[in-house]
């Protein structure tokens, strides 16, 4: 009796697997304000919402679903940000691209991923982007990787406001864009 179970698990394992696809980003732009207590707030903003092709299938209808219930509707980005109160997000079309962007609040600077020498007032404020799977592109700040392994954005004390642009998807070109699919959606609401 069990092999019949095995079997029928395996398949309905295949299939998902199958189907699955792979939600992606051209860019990401970050920004953060913070206040003199640390707490602040902050938009992350997603240009070019695609979904990648799935050796050459077009898996673009679960990638928009999934977008629209564990991102939009679901708390996929609470999960993996537990540090960042969301206060809004939202879907949009700019430039011919499905954006996105999730605006919240945070109760601690250094929570969210920025360091500062405590004990002086004087200290650069450091932000380490190695640890992103995403390269840098531009920002408010000073970039430190291009001239060694050094992946972090420098800013000078007393710097309130940081910006910085990331790289995240090269393969736009073998993508689907998810713009047709919010737009029909978007109709529906």
């Amino acid at each position: 009796m069990k092999k019949p179970i095995t079997l029928i698990l395996t398949i309905i394992f295949a299939v998902v697997l199958m189907f699955s696809g792979c939600l992606s980003v051209e860019k990401k732009e970050y920004y953060y304000k913070v206040n003199e207590d640390g707490t602040g707030e902050g938009k992350i903003k997603y240009i070019n919402i695609i979904s990648e092709m799935d050796d050459e299938t077009d898996v673009s209808d679960v990638d928009f679903d999934e977008l629209i219930s564990n991102y939009l509707n679901g708390t996929y980005f609470e999960d993996e940000n537990p540090y960042f109160v969301v206060e809004d997000k939202i879907l949009f079309e700019e430039n011919g691209v499905l954006c996105a962007e999730v605006s919240f609040t945070f109760n601690s600077f250094p929570q969210i991923g920025f360091y500062k020498y405590p004990k002086c007032d004087c200290s650069p404020i450091m932000y380490y982007i190695g640890g992103l799977s995403e390269t840098y592109e531009e920002s408010n700040g000073e970039y430190l990787g291009d001239e060694s392994s050094m992946y972090f954005i420098v800013w000078e004390a007393g710097t309130k406001e940081f910006e910085f642009t990331t790289i995240v998807s090269t393969v736009v070109e073998n993508s689907v864009s998810l713009l047709p699919r919010y737009l029909d959606w978007e109709a529906n609401q």
